[in-house]
């Protein structure tokens, strides 16, 4: 764990155990903070916010027990240990429903608390370099993707600046990628002069687009013109020093300043801007319709061209058991950027290949990658299917071809069937089912909770698995409602013995909520994002 120490609180009213303890938790703290009672604790914990609360719990003003209780309040995961003479036993109960991490009788064995403080360590700084590695890009050491939709999914009003370095792909086929990575790196030290000392956070949101967000009340729409013209007179035919190479740069903005889909809204401002050969645009809801069949044009055009030139490509998000270890990977589709390795998830182009009839094509590919990938490893992978595909014989029967030829890969297999209004026939439904499971395939029902739920249908195809919508998912912790959705799920699954899988996990609090709830396996960016290998 490197040289890392955490910054520790310690509470105590006994002036010979605190002289004896300081010493010994000064070796593994960065920072101790010391207090003889609850009330004198709390002040410091709101000052200092330290990694570890070590307390007794019987003290004068304010126990260890409504201290803590208070802290909880404010971070209901915070670290704390209690060191407790053994007459204080009666507050057991009370400190497990405070989550307390350790539970240390006087006289204190330092041996034991050193072990429950190593372990909380280790804990925190696993954490900290997971948070570190998903919301901090690689590269230029900006906020990464992750981050940005993270963060503007919470805020009102996201002001969303994107910045988009023209013709990318030129500097990198011209100097190379390497000079390409230094550019992008020089780029974004760049954009932090520009915003140093003023409220904006930067992100790098893919390979050549940046984001910058405000997170604000009431729009400025003043400030945001002074600003855009910041960006364009410092940015605009940039010339940067690479190495000997004097590399210059273009950019284009999009900008939205809409209280919802800002990231959506400043791409079609983006997009609208670079067509129309203009610096920046400002979102607008004419610009938005005049663009829409440009645009769905556009996309239909670039699934063509990625099908032809195979750039349809199979990743995998792990799922997890509540340790944390992998059990298999979801199998999911995404389109490659013609110009560099960048991905693009189905939310941009899936309804659109709907639409347009290219979905068979592209679900056909990502199934059958699959599949190969599971006939070469010992991975277990859940496969996607909708109505469309069970409904389409010529490729079931291929699919089953495809099993009785490799016989060890129906064991390993999960099909994951979209619960959706769209089924016409529960009949063919069940004979897909019943056809697949001769050999060894499980059944997940996907987005279960999305519609209409219908019950009677789970019990006559008696699925494997259920896989809770992630609308429902995300925000658990926020909505009574889905909280009472998510428990009904679990409990009529559980009594049905049908394991529970929730998706859209996405932070540890909503990990932690469906652990209490007993969900039997979880999927979601807080364990890993979609990798394009396993």
């Amino acid at each position: 764990m490197n040289d890392f120490k955490p910054t520790i609180l310690y509470v105590e009213d006994d002036e010979g155990i605190r002289e004896q303890l300081i010493n010994f938790l000064k070796y593994f703290s960065s920072e101790l903070y010391t207090a003889m009672n609850g009330q004198d604790g709390l002040e410091l914990y709101h000052k200092h916010k330290p990694d570890i609360v070590v307390s007794d719990i019987q003290m004068p003003i304010m126990d260890g027990i409504e201290m803590l209780s208070s802290i909880k309040k404010v971070n209901e995961r915070q670290y704390a240990i209690f060191t407790t003479a053994f007459n204080d036993s009666d507050y057991l109960m009370e400190a497990i429903e405070l989550q307390v991490d350790g539970y240390i009788l006087k006289p204190i064995d330092l041996g034991k608390l050193e072990a429950k403080i190593e372990a909380i360590i280790e804990h925190i700084y696993l954490k900290k370099e997971l948070k570190k590695k998903i919301y901090s890009d690689y590269l230029t050491e900006l906020s990464s993707r992750y981050a940005f939709f993270e963060d503007i999914h919470t805020q009102e009003v996201p002001v969303v600046f994107l910045v988009d370095i023209d013709k990318f792909k030129v500097i990198n086929e011209v100097y190379g990628s390497d000079i390409g990575s230094k550019v992008l790196v020089a780029f974004a030290k760049e954009l932090e002069k520009i915003v140093a000392g003023e409220s904006y956070k930067l992100y790098r949101i893919s390979a050549d687009e940046f984001a910058i967000v405000d997170k604000v009340e009431h729009v400025d729409t003043q400030k945001y013109e002074i600003f855009i013209e910041k960006l364009l007179s410092n940015l605009d035919n940039l010339q940067l020093d690479i190495d000997d190479n004097i590399v210059t740069v273009d950019i284009t903005l999009g900008i939205s300043t809409t209280e919802h889909n800002g990231y959506e809204s400043a791409k079609t401002a983006l997009d609208y801007a670079k067509a129309h050969k203009k610096p920046f645009m400002m979102f607008t809801s004419a610009i938005d319709h005049k663009a829409e069949s440009l645009k769905i044009l556009k996309i239909k055009n670039e699934i063509s061209l990625a099908i032809d030139e195979q750039r349809v490509k199979a990743v995998y998000q792990p799922i997890v058991n509540q340790e944390g270890k992998i059990l298999k990977y979801e199998t999911l589709m995404r389109l490659q950027k013609k110009e560099s390795d960048a991905l693009i998830a189905p939310l941009y182009f899936l309804d659109v290949a709907i639409k347009t009839r290219l979905y068979e094509n592209l679900s056909s590919t990502i199934i059958f990658r699959a599949l190969q990938h599971l006939a070469q490893s010992e991975d277990t992978l859940s496969i996607n299917f909708t109505y469309s595909d069970i409904a389409n014989k010529a490729f079931v029967h291929k699919i089953e071809a495809f099993l009785l030829e490799h016989k060890n890969v129906g064991r390993r297999a999960v099909f994951e069937i979209t619960e959706s209004e769209s089924i016409e026939n529960y009949d063919e439904v069940k004979s897909f089912i019943k056809r697949f499971r001769k050999h060894g395939v499980k059944i997940a029902i996907d987005d279960f909770g999305s519609g209409f739920s219908n019950f009677e249908y789970i019990l006559e195809i008696e699925p494997d698995y259920l896989k809770i919508d992630g609308s429902l998912v995300k925000d658990i912790d926020t909505d009574k409602k889905s909280y009472t959705l998510v428990e009904a799920i679990v409990g009529f699954s559980h009594k049905l013995a049908i394991r529970v899988i929730a998706e859209y996990v996405h932070c540890e609090a909503i990990f932690e909520m469906l652990k209490e709830l007993e969900v039997d396996e979880y999927q979601g960016f807080y364990f890993a994002q979609p990798l394009r290998e396993i």
